[in-house]
């Protein structure tokens, strides 16, 4: 048994292939180097022989010039619905890695982006796991806390339960193989405050560490002015500064608590791992 998995050769898609070795399934990676995964025809010939695909790609939302400008309506939205196309023109499951958001946030483009796509597989098999954020992400801020200082945004209060990668992987695996309901959030076992998160990236550091916070309102305004220079970077930023005003909680599917995670990070630095 083959599955064919767009971002196969990113950070989370790499954990999915693994899961699948493990499960005894052939994974079969699909990545920049293979061919444009926006492309629908180039999608669909990679999807022949599969039994299922499972769609990791997305535009980076690493904040950084060399990981791309393109907005996530022309990258993660075209293909989302290139392996929507791939699916149906081979009878497959799709299983997409999507976002857990609140509703005040539906209408920014990264939400947006990607709601599209789930609106675009409502006609065929397939399960939409929504995530509330990785591990990963704040694992980076380590090296920051190293410096002393760490930025965020917002008065600190908002509150999340993010999830490690690798419990993720193995949701979005498991959900591949059969029936099951059409969507799926997926968050990890702890719901914290954004201050305690920070608490805890500072604790990594051995070190005395100041977190700067940036008002909510401000980050949204530069990161709106920043869409009309760098679309992708403004965009995940105007995001970025939404969840700095909501709650964004779901189900506790991960097991995996962030200082465990954070601890193993810090004892092996450039290791971490984000969506690719």
């Amino acid at each position: 048994m083959e599955i064919l998995v767009l971002g196969g050769t990113g950070g989370l898609g790499r954990l999915v292939c693994d899961e699948l070795g493990r499960r005894g399934v052939t994974a079969r990676a699909f990545g920049r180097r293979d061919g444009d995964a926006r492309d629908p025809e180039v999608v669909t010939r990679a999807a022949a022989g599969a039994k299922a695909i499972i769609n990791c790609a997305g535009a980076s939302v690493a904040l950084g010039g060399r990981h791309g400008w393109r907005g996530y309506h022309a990258v993660d939205t075209r293909i989302g619905v290139a392996a929507v196309a791939a699916a149906r023109a081979h009878d497959l499951r799709l299983v997409y890695v999507g976002v857990h958001h609140p509703g005040a946030l539906a209408g920014c483009a990264y939400v947006d982006a990607h709601e599209r796509v789930v609106r675009a597989m409502r006609d065929i098999d397939g399960v939409v796991v929504r995530a509330t954020g990785f591990y990963s992400a704040f694992a980076a801020l380590i090296a920051l806390a190293r410096r002393g200082l760490l930025v965020d945004v917002g008065d600190g209060h908002a509150r999340t339960n993010p999830i490690d990668e690798h419990d993720l992987a193995a949701i979005v695996s498991e959900v591949a193989f059969g029936d099951g309901p059409r969507e799926i959030a997926a968050g990890g076992p702890q719901v914290l405050t954004r201050a305690e998160i920070f608490a805890q990236v500072a604790a990594r550091a051995n070190r005395r560490v100041r977190t700067l916070r940036v008002p909510a309102w401000l980050a949204s305004c530069g990161a709106a002015g920043l869409s009309l220079l760098h679309p992708r970077i403004g965009q995940f930023g105007r995001f970025a500064a939404g969840l700095a005003r909501h709650d964004v909680i779901a189900p506790a599917l991960g097991t995996t608590r962030l200082a465990d995670y954070l601890a193993s990070e810090a004892d092996a630095p450039g290791r971490a791992r984000a969506r690719g």
